[in-house]
C-alpha cells in the first residue's frame, strides 16, 4: 500500500509542483498570492462555469444514453480545464464516471451542476461534479501577483514551467500514446494498449480497465458473429421449406389480400396465370379464380377472423375442363401482426387423390357392380321423399322383374344371365331422363323412379315402349338369340303412400297381379283398385 501511494501519479505531481514553488518562489510569490488568491478563485469557477456550459448538453446526452464512452469524452474534456482538478459524471441508473488529474485536498471547492434531459426540462437526469484544482488557483494566484509585480514574473515562470512539463511527461503523453493504440485498434481484434516502463500508477490501471473492456468487446462480437451466423443459417432453412413446400403456404391481410405466397400455391393456378402476379404473390380477387365455391372460403377466412381458432374445410378448384376434379384441404388460422392488425395463414393440402378414392368407394357402395345402375342403398340416398313432399312434386316408381330369367340361366348358364341383366339395363336407361332414377334391386328385380311424373295416357306409353324394348331378343352368343319379358308394378307418390316400404310393397302387390294374369305386362295400383295390362309377344328367339 506504501509503494503505492508513492508511485502514484498524483503523488509524484505533488512532490515536484511542491519542491518547484519552494525553490523558486516560497518567499516572494506568498504576499502576492495573498492578496490576488480570492480574484483568482472568482475567475476559476468562472472559467470552470463557462467550461460546464459548453459540456452540459453533452454531458446530457451521456446520460440520457447511459454512454459510457460518451460519458468518459466529457469528462475528459472537463477535466481539461484549467483549474480542475476532478470530475465525476454520475446519474440513478449506474453510470458513474469520475477523472482526477490531481488529489482531492480538504475543503476543496466544488461545482456542482444539475442536469436536465435533453428533450425534457422539468426532469433530472444526474449531476455534473467539478472539483477546483487549488494549485492551479494558486498558480494562477502567482501570476496576477506577477502582472502586479514584474520583478516576480521570472521566479513564477520556473514552478509553471516545471508543472507544465511534469504534466505533459506525467499524463499528456502517456494519454497521446494510448489514444494512438486504441485509434488503431479494429473492433473484434484481440489487441490491447500496452504503457513504456514499469507503471503502477492511474494510468497503468486506467490501460488495464481500457484492454479489459476491449476484451469483453471481443468476446461479445464474436458471440454476435456466432449468432448472426446461426440465424442466417435458419433464415436458409426456413426460406428452404417455404419455396420447396409441397404444401401451399398463403399469408393473407384482414382484406382478404395476399401479402406473400409461395411457388406451391402459384402452381395451383395453372388454368388462370392472369390471377398470379409473382411467384410469391397474387392479384385481387384471385379466390374467385382458384375455387369453385369462393363463397365458401370467404366464409372460412371469417369465422377464422372471428374466433381465433384454426378451420379447416375441402374445397374443390376451379379448372377450365370441368372433368377435372381437384381438392383442396384447407387449413386457416389467424394471428397478430406487427405490420397488420391480422394476418391470416392458409395451408393447401392436395386430397385430390383422396377425394377421388372416396368417390369411387362411395360410388361403388351406391351402384351394382354388373349393371352400373344404383343398387338399394343409392337409391335411399338419392331418393328425397321429404324434398318431394316440400316442392309438392309427384313420383311414379315402376318396380320391374324380369320373366324367363331363370330359364336363361338355367338353359345358357349365368354368363348369359348377367350379359342379359347388363342389356336390359342398358336399354332401360335409354328410355328414362337424366333426372329419372334407376335402380338394380337385386337378382332380376329393377326399380324405375320417374321424376315429375308423366301424364297417364304419356305413362302407359312409356310402359308399354319399355316393355317392348326389353322384350326384344338378346344375343346370348354369336348365334344364339333369346327374350326375356318383363312384369312391371306401377305405383305414385304421394297418391299411394309416403314411404319406400309402403310404396315398393304396394309396388310388388301390382306386379304379381301381373305375374298372376301371365306375364310380360303392367298394372297400375291405384284407388280403382288393380289395373293390369297384359302384352302378347311373338316368339322369333332362336
Amino acid at each position: 500500500m506504501k509503494g503505492h501511494v508513492v508511485h502514484s501519479l498524483k503523488t509524484r505531481l505533488s512532490i515536484r509542483v511542491f519542491l518547484g514553488m519552494l525553490v523558486l518562489s516560497a518567499a516572494i510569490v506568498l504576499g502576492a498570492y495573498i492578496l490576488t488568491f480570492e480574484g483568482a478563485e472568482q475567475d476559476a469557477r468562472q472559467q470552470t462555469g463557462e467550461l460546464l456550459d459548453a459540456m452540459e448538453y453533452s454531458a446530457a446526452i451521456a446520460l440520457y444514453a447511459s454512454d459510457a464512452r460518451i460519458a468518459d469524452d466529457v469528462v475528459r474534456g472537463v477535466l481539461r480545464g484549467s483549474f480542475v482538478a476532478s470530475v465525476r459524471l454520475a446519474n440513478d441508473t449506474g453510470l458513474d464516471v469520475k477523472l482526477a488529474k490531481a488529489p482531492d485536498a480538504p475543503n476543496q471547492p466544488i461545482i456542482a451542476r444539475a442536469l436536465k434531459s435533453p428533450f425534457d426540462n422539468n426532469e433530472t437526469l444526474g449531476q455534473l461534479q467539478v472539483a477546483l484544482h487549488p494549485p492551479a488557483i494558486h498558480q494562477r494566484a502567482a501570476a496576477s501577483a506577477r502582472n502586479m509585480a514584474l520583478a516576480l514574473g521570472g521566479i513564477v515562470f520556473f514552478p509553471t514551467l516545471l508543472f507544465w512539463v511534469a504534466i505533459s511527461r506525467l499524463v499528456t503523453t502517456p494519454l497521446l500514446k494510448l489514444s494512438a493504440q486504441l485509434a488503431a485498434i479494429k473492433p473484434g481484434d484481440q489487441q490491447c494498449l500496452s504503457l513504456s516502463g514499469d507503471r503502477q500508477d492511474e494510468l497503468a490501471g486506467l490501460t488495464q480497465d481500457i484492454n479489459a473492456l476491449l476484451s469483453a468487446v471481443s468476446v461479445s462480437m464474436r458471440k454476435e458473429r456466432r449468432l448472426r451466423q446461426h440465424v442466417e443459417a435458419l433464415e436458409k432453412q426456413y426460406e428452404a421449406i417455404f419455396t420447396q413446400a409441397s404444401t401451399g403456404i398463403l399469408l393473407l391481410n384482414p382484406d382478404g389480400q395476399c401479402l406473400i405466397a409461395n411457388p406451391a400455391v402459384s402452381l395451383l393456378f395453372e388454368d388462370w396465370r392472369h390471377a398470379v402476379d409473382s411467384v410469391f404473390s397474387l392479384l385481387p380477387n384471385w379466390e374467385v379464380q382458384l375455387f369453385s365455391e369462393p363463397d365458401e372460403f370467404r366464409a372460412l377466412l371469417v369465422q377464422a377472423a372471428l374466433t381465433q381458432i384454426p378451420q379447416a374445410m375441402d374445397l374443390r378448384l376451379q379448372r377450365q375442363n370441368d372433368e377435372v376434379r381437384e381438392w383442396m384441404h384447407l387449413l386457416v388460422s389467424c394471428y397478430p401482426h406487427p405490420e397488420h392488425k391480422l394476418v391470416a395463414e392458409c395451408l393447401f393440402i392436395d386430397i385430390s387423390q383422396r377425394k377421388q378414392q372416396e368417390d369411387e368407394a362411395v360410388f361403388q357402395s351406391h351402384h351394382d357392380t354388373l349393371t352400373q345402375l344404383l343398387n338399394r342403398r343409392g337409391l335411399e340416398a338419392r331418393l328425397n321423399l321429404n324434398y318431394a313432399a316440400r316442392e309438392n312434386d309427384t313420383l311414379s316408381l315402376l318396380l320391374l322383374d324380369l320373366d324367363r330369367f331363370k330359364q336363361i340361366n338355367d338353359r345358357w348358364g349365368h354368363l348369359a344371365g348377367d350379359r342379359v341383366l347388363i342389356e336390359v339395363a342398358k336399354r332401360m336407361k335409354n328410355l328414362v331422363r337424366g333426372a329419372d332414377l334407376l335402380t338394380r334391386l337385386g337378382g332380376d328385380e329393377f326399380l324405375i323412379c320417374l321424376r315429375r311424373s308423366r301424364s297417364e295416357p304419356a305413362l302407359h306409353q312409356f310402359l308399354l315402349r319399355l316393355i317392348e324394348s326389353i322384350s326384344a331378343d338378346i344375343e346370348i352368343e354369336a348365334t344364339t338369340r333369346d327374350y326375356v319379358g318383363a312384369s312391371i308394378g306401377v305405383v305414385e307418390y304421394p297418391r299411394d303412400g309416403t314411404d319406400l316400404v309402403s310404396l315398393l310393397h304396394k309396388a310388388d302387390i301390382a306386379l304379381y297381379e301381373v305375374k298372376r294374369l301371365g306375364r310380360n305386362g303392367y298394372c297400375l295400383y291405384g284407388d280403382c283398385g288393380l289395373s293390369p295390362v297384359i302384352i302378347a309377344r311373338e316368339d322369333t328367339a332362336e
